[in-house]
């Protein structure tokens, strides 16, 4: 468990969403703590470990050292790490995918003619509000989400778990566009608890209400929010796939970390559905 002082220091240095303690608790079921300047979660035989340290340059012999003394005070059957790189692992690990973070400059960003004239035209259909819970029309699309692709009942079991860390997290909030109709066409969730950064964790629109740049008007409302906050970053999450990746260069975004995931057994169990979500997060 985290004490009141490593929240403080937690929210002063935190720009991943995995440094977020309240998104993984809520997500994954995993109790939070500090080895050294990296974030852990204990969760049930599984140690996941967040290989950014919070303050200081990434050293991968320091990230070693680190990782063995978690793994010895928690003893777990198997762990998950993310780390920008780690190369000669002594425990059987697999590697996953490989990504980067893609951040906006906030005190810097130029919003393209092109990019306006769409904004503007979402913004005659559209309507934005920001709220701090989600209904069962934002739990459907969640749901539509899911069922547009392969996934296992684990994962939907985690993805299902978002409205309990939205209602959980003080500093999360939702971003929905509706039409004239109010019907809820797209919505995006945010986190602010951190000193210098706002974090964009999903974005989910309606399989069967369309409306074009509402992605793009939820963008732009959740940047004017951070701002007024006074963050200067924006962190947009992992590339994904191309179109992902596209919209978020197309906003000015750029990678500034490296991601890759590996999962390792310390036991005969079979690999925890928590090591998933961490490689199908949109």
């Amino acid at each position: 468990m985290v004490t009141a002082s490593e929240k403080d220091y937690i929210y002063n240095y935190a720009y991943v969403p995995e440094h977020i303690t309240d998104y993984v608790t809520a997500i994954s079921g995993g109790e939070p703590f500090l080895i050294k300047d990296y974030l852990c979660y204990n969760s049930k035989g599984v140690l996941i470990f967040i290989g950014y340290p919070l303050k200081g340059a990434f050293v991968e012999a320091e990230i070693k050292d680190a990782l063995d003394k978690a793994i010895e005070q928690v003893r777990p059957e198997q762990v998950a790490l993310i780390a920008p790189a780690i190369q000669q692992l002594k425990y059987e690990c697999s590697k996953g995918k490989a990504d980067s973070y893609y951040r906006l400059d906030l005190s810097n960003i130029h919003i393209g003619q092109k990019l306006r004239n769409m904004i503007k035209h979402a913004s005659r259909e559209l309507h934005c509000e920001k709220r701090r819970t989600l209904g069962d029309e934002h739990k459907q699309l969640i749901s539509e989400f899911l069922s547009s692709r392969k996934v296992d009942e684990d994962t939907q079991r985690l993805f299902e778990g978002i409205p309990k860390y939205v209602s959980s997290s003080p500093s999360a909030a939702v971003f929905e566009v509706r039409d004239s109709a109010e019907r809820l066409i797209a919505f995006d969730i945010a986190e602010f608890n951190s000193k210098e950064y706002t974090f964009y964790l999903f974005n989910f629109r309606s399989q069967k209400y369309h409306a074009s740049g509402a992605s793009d008007l939820l963008l732009y409302e959740l940047i004017k929010s951070a701002q007024e906050k006074g963050k200067p970053f924006l962190n947009l999450g992992l590339g994904i796939n191309e179109g992902v990746i596209f919209f978020k260069k197309k906003w000015g975004a750029v990678p500034f970390l490296d991601y890759k995931y590996y999962s390792c057994n310390l036991s005969k169990s079979r690999i925890s559905a928590i090591f998933r979500f961490l490689e199908v997060r949109q």
